[in-house]
């Protein structure tokens, strides 16, 4: 790997194959959400036991957050605004964007359910301190930014995250009373449902994206270092694979939504997933690097870099689209062509909308 190193930055500005994971990972991410509110699978009890369960949770599961994670890492290390003081001013936007997402897409349906006198199960305050993957990207740069005025290198800081997330699979085991405090908190540490992706269990996809964007800054032939690094990828995740179905470990509990198996991420989920990132990084940097300065490359790009925006949307259609199907009295479907339909339709429909959006934000 060293000969494909300079000591000098070579590929500067955006590099493709990070934009095209994320627009890839867009879809899976709608369809698994589409999924948990419109599907009767039992999806929080049960395993999966079905082929349609086993492939929507894997590609909900290893294939977004974990991608939009890795790739968040390669972009601390791409960026111009690249101080501590600018990680951490961001860590706070974005803190302060999932909290008001949270108010719009859970707190607000549940307070107007109640007006209209519609019984809810849904904890108010949970819902509102629920932490998805925007606050967590808030707590990542706010802590990445303070590990930068030690100045921590990416490596330490890798090394650090993952002495973290050692502490936060240990903190499962503390049981806090629901509330304010154990949902605040749970940006921390996993404290309850409402803690999807705690601060110490999933830092260590930021940290390892850093790592491997300082590489592929450096490298001076993309073309080698991918083909190398699939295959050891390919070599690791089998042989590790191997190892785990040996031990008679549930490969399944890597990626499904039952109890917190997935939510409450461990070394062992992140070993298995990381050469799964890489491997989808090689794969669309051979497969669509051509497109890159065509109308298809421009609309993917486009994508990635408002893939926040179109999170944002995609969270509200659903949310709202759910609270109208409980008006209505419809009952969840266990049909897989509904949920890949609904989940492209939303796709769709979301970044169809983030045009205008985006367009008011640009003349800001």
């Amino acid at each position: 790997m060293g000969k494909f190193l300079s000591d000098k930055n070579i590929n500067s500005g955006r590099q493709f194959e990070a934009d095209a994971v994320k627009f890839f990972a867009i879809p899976f991410m709608v369809c698994i959400h589409f999924y948990e509110q419109f599907g009767s699978f039992d999806h929080e009890v049960k395993v999966p036991g079905t082929l349609f369960r086993n492939v929507i949770e894997f590609a909900g599961g290893p294939l977004a957050a974990p991608v939009f994670m890795f790739s968040m890492g390669i972009g601390m290390i791409y960026t111009r605004h690249d101080s501590p003081q600018d990680f951490i001013k961001r860590g706070g936007k974005l803190l302060l964007i999932g909290y008001l997402l949270n108010f719009f897409r859970q707190t607000l349906p549940q307070l107007i359910g109640l007006a209209m006198g519609i019984g809810t199960e849904l904890d108010i305050i949970g819902g509102l301190l629920c932490v998805d993957i925007l606050p967590f990207a808030g707590m990542a740069f706010l802590t990445v930014g303070i590990m930068k005025k030690w100045k921590l290198s990416a490596i330490q800081i890798c090394e650090t995250a993952f002495l973290m997330q050692a502490a936060g699979i240990w903190s499962t085991r503390i049981h806090l009373k629901p509330g304010v405090v154990q949902n605040l908190l749970g940006l921390i540490v996993p404290t309850g449902k409402w803690t999807s992706f705690p601060l110490t269990l999933w830092l260590v996809y930021p940290a390892l994206g850093m790592i491997f964007g300082e590489a592929l800054m450096k490298c001076t032939d993309k073309d080698k270092m991918y083909r190398k690094l699939m295959i050891c990828s390919a070599v690791f995740f089998s042989a590790f694979t191997a190892g785990l179905l040996y031990i008679g470990y549930d490969i399944r509990n890597i990626y499904a939504l039952c109890g917190d198996s997935y939510y409450h991420h461990s070394i062992i989920a992140a070993l298995w997933i990381t050469p799964i990132i890489i491997s989808a990084l090689g794969t669309c940097y051979y497969i669509f690097g051509k497109t890159e300065n065509t109308r298809i490359g421009s609309f993917i790009r486009y994508c990635s870099v408002n893939l926040n925006t179109i999170y944002i949307i995609q969270w509200l259609v659903i949310a709202y689209s759910a609270a109208v199907s409980i008006l209505l009295g419809t009952r969840k479907t266990c049909d897989p062509l509904v949920v890949i339909s609904g989940g492209i339709i939303v796709t769709a429909v979301s970044i169809v909308i983030s045009f205008p959006l985006v367009k008011l934000k640009n003349r800001n």
